[in-house]
């Protein structure tokens, strides 16, 4: 009898102990005392006696996720502190899921939820500092805490987007490709769309897969961006790469007609359409060229007057559109030198060949005095600005020399010589 009493009385001690020791942990954290409250739930739970019980690992897991609060200057190993509170949780649901259930509740999910929180906004730092690396590894972390708590219906999404998202950019800048892959592909899979950010995905991996010359993947992304992102420069400009890339004219410019005509203002499509047929039709040995020279000449100008519409402040454009008149008026002086002929009907060609030659030089005086005005009143300028600028002067002072205007001729041969000096 005496043994039986004994042993309960050493019982009640231990509950008494345990009591005073889970009052003074919670006292510390009453008084935000995190380090001391630290010290306290781990001398309770370092006794055996104290494995089973609940109470204490919640408190653990609240003391520790308290810890990882960002940013803690006096707590720098945040990231062990959350995975302590994490396992604590586990270790918590292991010992009575149900008390569990009524602890976090009482407190909001607020410890677990901390982990997510405070994971995403340190891992956010150390993107925002460009450490890409280590950003990448913070925010998988914070990934798993986010998964716990959807895995236990807790909240959150199976799929958290904006996490993937940055999780997907640390690893493109970190330059791990494989990872990019891996959370780009989580996003295009799902479709996620709306945000003008998130076609990222999609141009991420269909270039990814034409760099690899995956045709069937790249066009996976390709297809599904362009229906999520219909008006994307991008993704469309990728698939005319490719088609490039296999050498068929017509069936490049079979692409071009139809994305156009779905997307009839994408100026970057109209402008390197231009461009293609450009270095196709204006070609100086007339035998070289295509059969379809002149449809040929009147698509080009089609393609940059409604290029230059969309982006007038584009010195590119206009430059282009001067260079397609200017050319054919070069040509057709080919053409006029080649008549040796004295007949009448040979003087009458000569003479129309050389009015089409005035016509055509008057017509690329208004794209070239675009691009002159854009650059004349400037100072220095950057290379390929001061590039533009020389050309315009230099076919500028062509097209006036043609029209009989030595004046202008003159005027613009002085711009071209001063250029270097001025700009």
């Amino acid at each position: 009898m005496k043994r039986v009493l004994l042993t309960a009385t050493m019982a009640i001690a231990g509950t008494v102990l345990f009591a005073q020791d889970v009052k003074k942990t919670k006292e510390f954290i009453t008084a935000n005392a995190w380090d001391k409250a630290k010290a306290s739930i781990d001398a309770t739970l370092a006794n055996p006696k104290n494995a089973k019980n609940a109470e204490a690992w919640y408190l653990k897991a609240k003391v520790y996720s308290a810890l990882a609060i960002f940013p803690n200057p006096k707590e720098p190993n945040t990231f062990e502190n959350r995975n302590t509170a994490l396992e604590a949780i586990k270790k918590l649901q292991e010992v009575d899921k149900n008390q569990a259930q009524v602890f976090l509740t009482m407190d909001q999910y607020k410890p677990v939820y901390d982990l997510y929180t405070t994971s995403f906004e340190e891992s956010a730092e150390k993107y925002n500092q460009e450490k890409y690396p280590e950003a990448l590894e913070a925010f998988k972390n914070t990934g798993v805490y986010g998964d716990y708590i959807f895995s236990q219906g807790w909240g959150l999404y199976k799929l958290d987007t904006t996490l993937t998202y940055y999780t997907a950019l640390s690893a493109l800048n970190a330059k791990k490709d494989e990872d990019a892959v891996k959370y780009f592909s989580k996003l295009a899979d799902a479709k996620v769309g709306g945000k003008p950010e998130m076609a990222t995905s999609y141009r991420y991996l269909a270039k990814h897969y034409y760099d690899k010359k995956d045709e069937a993947n790249m066009m996976k992304y390709i297809t599904a961006g362009k229906e999520l992102y219909p008006k994307d420069d991008y993704l469309p400009l990728l698939e005319l790469d490719y088609v490039r890339d296999k050498g068929d004219k017509a069936a490049l410019y079979k692409k071009y007609d139809e994305m156009l005509a779905a997307n009839p203002d994408n100026f970057d499509m109209l402008f390197e359409y231009g461009n293609e047929l450009f270095a196709e039709t204006h070609v100086a040995d007339a035998s070289k060229r295509p059969a379809k020279y002149s449809e040929n000449l009147k698509k080009i100008e089609e393609l940059y007057t409604k290029a230059a519409a969309l982006k007038p402040e584009n010195s590119d454009v206009w430059l282009s559109l001067g260079k397609h008149y200017y050319n054919q008026a070069l040509f057709k002086e080919d053409e006029v030198r080649a008549i040796k002929g004295t007949k009448p009907e040979d003087v009458k060609k000569k003479a129309d060949m050389n009015a089409e030659i005035v016509a055509l030089a008057d017509r690329s005086i208004a794209p070239l005095e675009k691009v002159f005005t854009m650059f004349d009143g400037e100072g220095k300028l950057k290379t390929h600005d001061k590039s533009n600028f020389k050309s315009s002067c230099n076919l500028l002072n062509y097209a006036y020399g043609m029209k009989k205007d030595k004046a202008k001729a003159d005027f613009y041969q002085k711009k071209y010589d001063e250029a270097d000096a001025k700009h």
